[in-house]
């Protein structure tokens, strides 16, 4: 068989089987029976000449080769999806909604800020954001669940199919804390950091360890009164006292009007930065396009000033 020609029916099978774990729940899912998709799939495995179904405890799960061709089926049928809502809506004006994965790290003011020129467009696309982990962000970048993604960091090299980055912001930390918790620790900051109440990102993410090696370069033992995977969380304990908490400094006015706290000091020798992630390949979101030429405009200086 020329492995050329493809059956587009075929992936909708390994796709399903994938994501439901299973041919049964598949073949409810899709209304056939189970034979038919056993059939096709082996089809399928001998037209590629590779495995990629393998049986994971009661179920099924994707083999090396199958992961890779889910991430190209979530692809093909991504780009189906944006086929339809291109054509149907091209008598219209409106754009596809635009959907975006945010770092759940990332202060939600700073979000606001990089995400405001879309909904300033004329027509303005419906803004779908997706909250999560870097891996579970990446994932859905490289499934094409989502249009982009902003992260903390650049995409990782050898994702399948690949992602691009491009940095949209950079700014130096500041700590921020309530009026009494500034009173107390202002003076010989940021060396008064030891001993004080902090709240830090968790210890799952790259920004805590680069946190972690500043303290230790300067003998500084923060006393840690919680971690947090997402900030808004952080933000709310800082707002009412717990600890002081770090942001970056390009929001400092936002994160103290919204809070009601009040700026402890600068880091400047830590720089906090925004990436906007999206796939190497294929046609990109008009929107996204208009939030790199608004953020490449807004000049942010590293120190805070």
């Amino acid at each position: 068989m020329n492995v050329r020609q493809l059956n587009y029916l075929h992936l909708l099978y390994l796709r399903t089987v994938i994501r439901e774990g299973s041919i049964r729940q598949a073949a409810e899912l899709l209304h056939v029976t189970p034979q038919t998709i056993s059939g096709q799939l082996r089809v399928l495995e001998e037209q590629l000449g590779v495995k990629l179904l393998q049986r994971r405890g009661r179920g099924l799960g994707p083999t090396e080769r199958g992961r890779q061709a889910m991430a190209y089926a979530d692809e093909i049928f991504r780009l189906g999806e944006a086929l339809i809502d291109r054509l149907v809506g091209s008598d219209s004006a409106e754009l596809p909604s635009l959907r975006i994965g945010i770092n759940a790290l990332l202060p939600r003011l700073l979000v606001r800020r990089v995400l405001a020129p879309v909904l300033e467009m004329t027509p303005a696309p419906r803004l779908v954001c997706l909250e999560g982990t870097r891996e579970t962000l990446l994932r859905d970048l490289t499934a094409r669940r989502v249009d982009a993604v902003l992260a903390l960091d650049r995409a990782p090299a050898g994702l399948t199919p690949p992602a691009a980055s491009r940095e949209l912001m950079a700014s130096s930390l500041a700590a921020f804390g309530t009026r009494a918790l500034v009173a107390r620790y202002a003076e010989n900051f940021p060396a008064s950091l030891h001993d004080a109440p902090l709240l830090l990102p968790s210890t799952r993410v790259e920004a805590r360890a680069i946190l972690d090696d500043w303290f230790a370069a300067r003998g500084v033992t923060p006393h840690i009164i919680g971690e947090f995977d997402d900030a808004a969380l952080r933000e709310a304990f800082g707002e009412q006292g717990a600890g002081i908490f770090f942001a970056p400094a390009m929001i400092e006015q936002d994160v103290c009007r919204r809070y009601g706290v009040e700026r402890l000091g600068y880091l400047p020798d830590l720089t906090a930065r925004v990436f906007l992630l999206t796939p190497a390949t294929g046609g990109e979101h008009p929107a996204l396009e208009r939030i790199v030429a608004v953020v490449d405009r807004d000049v942010i200086p590293e120190n805070g000033a």
